[in-house]
């Protein structure tokens, strides 16, 4: 059974990856709504941390410094921040105090299922810092 709503953020997610400006355009916007959070609690902080550390490997992945991950890992990373940004997304985010809740979730669930990749993507980035 499929969500209407999620097949169509993971078919913008595939869409993106086409172009690299996508790409670019895509952390562009997550960055900006990054911006725009408050950083009022231990967890949205560690969201926003999150949500840094996938941006940075998306950009490491893009501009060829790192591509130590699978197209399968890469899509997922890129799944999760298009999911962010979407204004509708399962719970949508203008809803006081609930509306991140999904999006911290996804991240939470992709840094989990990723640990191993994102441990290896750290590593390679402090000894190339």
């Amino acid at each position: 059974m499929s969500n209407p709503k999620i097949d169509t953020i993971f078919k913008k997610a595939k869409e993106t990856l086409t172009e690299n400006d996508k790409v670019k355009g895509l952390i562009a916007e997550v960055k900006t709504k990054v911006d725009k959070l408050n950083t009022d609690s231990e967890e949205r902080s560690t969201f926003i941390y999150q949500l840094q550390v996938i941006v940075r490997m998306v950009r490491a992945h893009i501009n060829g410094s790192y591509r130590a991950f699978s197209a399968t890992t890469l899509l997922t990373l890129v799944f999760g921040l298009v999911y962010f940004i979407t204004p509708v997304d399962l719970i949508p985010d203008f809803i006081p105090a609930l509306g991140l809740t999904d999006d911290i979730s996804l991240v939470y669930f992709i840094f989990k299922s990723m640990a191993d990749d994102i441990a290896r993507f750290r590593v390679w980035e402090e000894a190339n810092a």
